[in-house]
């Protein structure tokens, strides 16, 4: 295995096709690039993508815990942090964080990953007294909880939408990042032009496959931060929780 850096740096330009009708980079795409940072990091590693599928093993995304000061702007240029935190039970933990070149922090995040079979679904043990992985225990992007979002009591149906084909990736199932876009897109016009997500907490908890239809409940009392729950409309399964703190858009 290649030695990787503790800490992955990458430098982007957020692009025009990244951003909404305010020149704000989207939600769904600020955990996209999170999720498309920790590959890059682990690459190489005995955690990489390359080497886990010849074992047949893939990782899966379990909760994200979003905290955004400033949304980046249109043509900004940013630099993303990324380091694997620590192991602890069967959980990975990688924070991240956004700046930009002068320092300023916008966003940081925090998440809980596990590696399980292609086949069976088990999760793996990880140790990482073995692994030669450069854990940082130390060093706090965010607090991490363990713990799922809270069940959403009752709600009311806000969105429906059908899984396509484009919505599905490399491990063949829902990207982690379009949970977020149908929860996002779930509110109302009015909450989307005035406001912006400044908190974001997800719990992912099974798989969507193609053609399949969802429905996004949302807590009906009109408190932010606001739970939220996505669920299969054929047997009701619920695939994931989510809580969003929204605050008024940057200027």
């Amino acid at each position: 295995m290649s030695e990787i850096p503790a800490i992955w740096k990458e430098e982007r330009l957020i692009e025009s096709f990244e951003v909404d009708m305010f020149a704000r980079l989207r939600p769904h795409t600020l955990l996209g690039l999170f999720l498309n940072g920790a590959w890059n990091a682990a690459r190489g590693s005995v955690y990489g993508y390359e080497e886990l599928s010849r074992r047949n093993l893939m990782w899966v995304l379990v909760k994200v815990q979003i905290e955004i000061s400033r949304m980046p702007g249109w043509r900004e240029k940013v630099i993303l942090e990324t380091w694997g935190k620590r192991v602890e039970r069967l959980y990975a933990l990688r924070d991240f964080a956004v700046a930009t070149p002068a320092g300023e922090r916008m966003a940081c995040a925090t998440t809980l990953w596990m590696v399980l079979d292609k086949n069976s679904g088990r999760p793996q043990r990880l140790d990482s007294k073995t692994d030669g992985f450069p854990w940082m225990p130390g060093r706090e992007g965010l607090a991490t909880s363990l713990e799922k979002v809270p069940l959403l009591e009752g709600g009311r149906e806000t969105a429906r939408y059908r899984v396509k084909f484009s919505d599905i990736d490399v491990n063949r199932h829902v990207n982690s990042a379009r949970y977020l876009q149908w929860l996002v897109d779930s509110e109302s016009r009015t909450v989307q032009e005035e406001k912006q997500p400044g908190s974001i907490e997800i719990s992912y908890l099974a798989e969507a496959v193609v053609d399949e239809e969802v429905a996004v409940f949302t807590d009906v009392d009109g408190k932010s931060p606001r739970l939220a729950s996505i669920r299969r409309t054929s047997d009701g399964k619920e695939l994931c929780r989510g809580r969003v703190g929204w605050r008024d858009r940057d200027a």
